[in-house]
């Protein structure tokens, strides 16, 4: 059966018996796991998707939560209650997505705005019902009570200039201030149309794919029976060529030998390619690094700015601009725009092995340090204690020993308001032990929990959200005392709050004291 005469036909039938096979396992298989990747990715789209439109309602209300703090913070003309007016009126403005806009109720179930129900504006809104009955104020108001730092709840409504009910997603969330609760939501039907549609698109991807492996797949058996074909009648050829190949190989082989160290010297220089492609891939990384420190320390800046504009655009839609108003916006504005530049100029010569060391008292950075961030430590009523017992004069990095102290100020900062500690207090206290000038920044937010305390210092390790924090801070803190300035930073809970830890070392401190 396996004699010379039958090779050829084994040579044909073989591979495409083989062929055939393969291509019937691999469709098989590929349709199959297509089908289970189209239902698991149905389901991560659909929930990508809510989730999505989850972060957009939380956005919209954290936008308005942000406008009235500032509004409140720089009212310096009109009354409580004419402050509450204008800024009512201009929440009604807002819209978002198809039909988006904001409600809000007082905390007494009393309607305060509405763009789409102003003839219910000022009016005891408790017994409003949705399309099954429930009574939606109450309901809405109750649950914010509960969860003041907001909170998704589903019911049904109409949507503008429509008449039948609608499945609604809502966010609240409460402003303790005036006891407003901010309402802001989206149709679950319009949700699930965006849905559908983006399962209609991945389902017909998905075909398409399976329509072109099945394709390539008959044009393999067919492409591999015509080689086969091809092959058998060449089969005596081959035999009878064998010894002429063999031949050939070992000529090649010789010739191999005699180019081999060309051919290592070629592999060297690729070699030294990679290296520079993989050099190139770490400054790459390295700027990147640099971008996401960059980001992190000019949210607060930007936030500042937007907020300053935003005042400045109500302003103007009521009417209300003056010169006194524009120079101060620019002023405002100007000093978050020199605290940004200074900013990229220290992260740049932080990577400028080579920048200059120079003279500065541990209290004049601190003060910087304190500027920055004092009126939103007021804006919370945080109370800073700060006692400077010894003030030496350094030789080091005084920005970025200021940034340190603003990275601690501000963490703890986001610590007591996080965590709605009572009377929220800071001590920034400056001594001297030993040889070692320390430095303490102490909150009474409760602590850092145990499991974190030997993390906190590590890249990109954070308990925040990712709006509010990248992980960087405290490990650059890190790398400021620790490799630029010799120093060390450390950090422990006392009975109250965390307790951070600066330790400069005698040969960084000079013993002169400002009189």
């Amino acid at each position: 059966m396996f004699d010379e005469k039958n090779i050829p036909k084994l040579i044909i039938f073989t591979p495409i018996i083989t062929a055939i096979l393969i291509a019937f396992f691999t469709i098989y298989f590929f349709i199959d796991n297509q089908n289970n990747y189209f239902e698991e990715e149905s389901l991560i789209v659909e929930k990508e998707y809510l989730q999505k439109q989850k972060n957009i309602l939380k956005k919209e209300i954290d936008y308005a939560i942000n406008y009235i703090n500032h509004r409140v913070k720089n009212n310096e003309l009109l009354s409580e209650e004419e402050l509450k007016k204008d800024i009512l009126e201009y929440l009604e403005t807002i819209r978002y997505g198809k039909h988006g806009y904001l409600w809000i109720h007082d905390t007494n179930y009393y309607l305060r705005g509405h763009p789409f129900r102003p003839e219910s504006i000022d009016t005891f809104d408790i017994d409003l019902k949705d399309a099954k009955g429930g009574l939606i104020t109450k309901r809405f108001i109750d649950e914010t009570i509960k969860n003041p730092e907001g909170v998704f709840i589903e019911y049904y409504w109409q949507k503008p200039q429509e008449v039948n009910f609608s499945k609604k997603l809502g966010f609240f969330r409460l402003y303790e201030k005036y006891n407003w609760v901010i309402g802001a939501g989206l149709y679950i039907d319009d949700i699930q149309d965006s849905i559908n549609a983006n399962k209609k698109l991945l389902e017909k991807k998905i075909d398409k794919h399976i329509r072109l492996v099945v394709t390539v797949s008959f044009l393999a058996i067919l492409i591999i029976g015509v080689l086969s074909f091809i092959m058998s009648k060449k089969i005596t050829q081959v035999f009878n060529a064998y010894q002429e190949n063999v031949k050939r190989k070992e000529l090649l082989l010789e010739d191999l030998n005699r180019n081999l160290e060309l051919k290592v010297q070629k592999a060297i220089k690729e070699v030294k390619k990679k290296d520079r492609a993989m050099l190139h891939q770490s400054r790459l990384a390295r700027m990147g690094a640099m971008l996401s420190m960059i980001a992190h320390q000019w949210r607060q800046p930007l936030s500042e700015v937007s907020g300053i504009l935003m005042e400045l655009e109500t302003a103007n839609k009521f009417n209300k601009v003056d010169s006194s108003m524009i120079e101060e916006t620019v002023k405002e504005s100007n000093k978050q725009i020199e605290f940004m530049s200074n900013t990229i100029e220290d992260f740049r010569n932080f990577f400028k092995p080579d920048k200059l060391k120079v003279d500065f008292y541990i209290e004049d950075a601190c003060n910087e340090a304190l500027t920055l961030v004092d009126a939103s430590l007021k804006n919370f009523n945080i109370q800073v204690e700060k006692k400077i017992k010894h003030n030496p004069l350094i030789h080091g990095y005084e920005r970025e020993f200021a940034q340190v102290i603003l990275n601690l100020l501000s963490n703890a900062k986001d610590a007591l308001t996080q965590r709605q500690i009572a009377n929220p207090t800071i001590k920034l206290i400056v001594t001297k032990k030993d040889n070692n000038v320390i430095i303490k920044v102490k909150d009474n937010a409760g602590g850092v929990e145990e499991d974190y305390l030997d993390l906190i210092f590590e890249p990109y390790f954070t308990t925040k959200s990712s709006s509010k924090g990248t992980g960087l801070g405290l490990y650059m803190a890190k790398m400021i005392i620790e490799k630029n300035m010799n120093g060390e930073i450390t950090v422990d809970n006392k009975k109250k709050g965390a307790n951070f830890l600066i330790v400069l070392p005698i040969e960084e401190v000079w013993v002169w004291m400002r009189v």
